[in-house]
């Protein structure tokens, strides 16, 4: 016995890096998954940055897939990219929520767990929405828009919507919940920008220029004024003149305009928990944990009132 005891110790020594005494443990694999956003901007940062401390907290790899353009055939290839790759899971905003039905069917049917954030494909096999109430956001733009026509004593004359993709589901949404509340005959025109900022700003100028009966403009996508109004010189003349307007989403830039003016406001989404938490619930969908089927957030209403307080916090 003692013999044989010494002989395992010499082969054990003998083998030294190249083999174990003990029998080898597999390292389990790494979870890796992907975000695809509807296109890489200051929009989305904040869904990056949370989405990547959601990763670190629980112990995953995030990689952040933006397509190279606004066409919702980029985000196709991205997913069939994916599907090739065998990441565990996607987290997507769906640029054009049909259009996209069948790739996401094609990776849950890979075995790829996706869900939808931001913008969703309501009628795909996808595992869950995380986002705004996008109809709800709509009628608090609406309501939002005629309390600042009441306190500057006007009515609604024409209203011009712009908005970023008419595929979008969170677009049409938005559209949806502002006419449920506001009458089409004070609505003037939807402008649909293809979430191209600089086209968003031609249109708009040429419009506010063009039409002098416009006296409201809605923005239903904020890309285009998050450096501030001055960005858009026809639109900052537009409300030196008394026009009313109601903007999505936050910079420093419009936060600083916004407490200045008391004719406008804008709209906070909850980025933050869009990534955290997307992240983190399909985390729990890949290791067969409980997961939520839907995550809905509310907007939040900033203004002259509370704009300073937001800047703070920003």
């Amino acid at each position: 016995m003692r013999k044989n005891w010494i002989l395992l110790t010499a082969l054990c020594i003998f083998a030294g890096v190249f083999s174990s005494c003990k029998p080898k443990v597999h390292e389990k694999k790494e979870i890796v998954i992907a975000i695809i956003p509807k296109v890489d901007n200051a929009i989305f940062d904040q869904v990056k940055e949370s989405a990547l401390e959601a990763a670190k907290d629980l112990g995953v790899v995030v990689t952040w897939e933006p397509p190279t353009s606004i066409d919702g055939n980029k985000q196709k290839e991205l997913i069939d990219n994916l599907i090739r790759y065998k990441v565990d899971g996607i987290l997507i905003s769906c640029n054009d929520a049909v259009m996209l039905k069948e790739p996401i069917n094609r990776a849950m049917k890979a075995g790829i767990k996706v869900a939808t954030f931001d913008s969703d494909s309501p009628y795909s096999d996808r595992l869950f929405y995380i986002g705004t109430d996008n109809k709800k956001a709509g009628k608090i733009c609406a309501q939002t828009m005629l309390n600042l026509y009441a306190k500057a004593h006007k009515k609604p004359n024409k209203i011009v919507i712009v908005i970023g993709g008419m595929s979008a589901l969170n677009m049409t949404d938005r559209i949806s919940g502002f006419r449920s509340q506001i009458s089409n005959s004070q609505i003037g025109e939807v402008f649909n920008c293809l979430e191209m900022p600089d086209y968003a700003k031609e249109l708009l100028t040429y419009q506010l220029k063009r039409n002098k009966n416009i006296n409201g403009v809605q923005m239903m996508w904020g890309v285009p004024v998050l450096n501030g109004l001055d960005s858009i010189k026809a639109l900052s003349d537009f409300m030196k003149g008394g026009g009313i307007s109601v903007f999505f989403d936050v910079s420093r830039p419009l936060l600083r305009y916004i407490k200045d003016n008391p004719n406008c406001a804008t709209m906070k989404q909850n980025f933050h928990a869009m990534g955290y938490e997307g992240v983190k619930n399909l985390y729990n969908a890949i290791i067969d944990k409980p997961y939520e089927l839907q995550m809905l957030y509310d907007v939040k209403v900033i203004d002259q009132s509370n704009a300073e307080k937001e800047l703070d916090n920003l």
